[in-house]
């Protein structure tokens, strides 16, 4: 009798830690912060683990996106549920370089990285249909910088002189000029930023960069161009450049 009574409580201890004949149904976690889904076990006496995380661009930043055991499995009190959550930055993806690629082509590219493409702005080119610039927020982007995923990019294409009727426009002298001052010039002359080339040392910032005058371009100051030509400039800080392009400029109009 005292072994069967002695067996009986042997028994009853052993349920108790282990909840023999309990099972636990794990709730669904798939959405929620980490925090709730603590809130969601509290009374359960399940566990939680994170053990990944992952970037999903449809899910909100932080919240759960897989859980292990799944939703409506039956398990033992104090099962460890395994949570992979999205990450809290948005990936970013360099940029490729879309500079003179058509903008069906860009366009392509772009939706295939994950960008979508808002407005497309046309200035005038001597190529039609061919991507000048890519711009996030207004911003000019350059070709391998880092754009969160998902981002909406604007497009600069060119549109052919054609429409124009042959339409020429003087090309301006650009020495002496920063560059800041070469580009507002280029632009309001109806032609196209392009190659901008800083002699080493190169500027560190905009201020360093103010004081680097253009001594060389092309094409030539004063020749006949159509509207949107692009225009290449080198920059110096060397004055000595600067003095010997502009003799040039001189003996050649003298």
């Amino acid at each position: 009798m005292a072994i069967i009574i002695l067996w009986s409580i042997i028994l009853l201890i052993l349920k108790a830690y282990t909840n023999h004949g309990e099972a636990i149904k794990v709730p669904n976690l798939i959405g929620l912060y980490e925090n709730e889904a603590e809130e969601a076990i509290k009374k359960s006496g399940l566990a939680l683990e994170i053990v990944d995380s992952v970037y999903m661009r449809d899910a909100k930043p932080g919240v759960i996106v897989e859980q292990t055991p799944k939703q409506g499995l039956s398990v033992k009190s104090g099962r460890i549920i395994f949570l992979t959550v999205n990450a809290r930055q948005k990936k970013t993806i360099a940029l490729p370089n879309l500079i003179n690629v058509s903008q069906r082509q860009a366009t392509y590219t772009l939706n295939s990285l994950g960008f979508n493409v808002g407005s497309v702005s046309v200035v005038p080119s001597e190529y039609s249909d061919m991507v000048l610039e890519v711009k996030l927020n207004g911003t000019s982007l350059r070709a391998g910088d880092e754009v969160p995923d998902g981002s909406t990019l604007s497009l600069v294409v060119g549109r052919n002189d054609s429409i124009y009727g042959g339409e020429k426009v003087m090309m301006p002298s650009l020495f002496g000029l920063s560059a800041a001052e070469a580009e507002k010039l280029i632009t309001t002359s109806n032609l196209v930023v392009g190659y901008v080339g800083f002699d080493n040392p190169q500027p560190a910032n905009d201020k360093e960069r103010s004081t680097y005058k253009v001594y060389k371009q092309i094409p030539e100051p004063h020749e006949s161009v159509v509207p949107g030509k692009r225009v290449d400039i080198w920059l110096s800080k060397d004055g000595k450049k600067q003095q010997s392009q502009n003799k040039k400029n001189d003996d050649f109009f003298n």
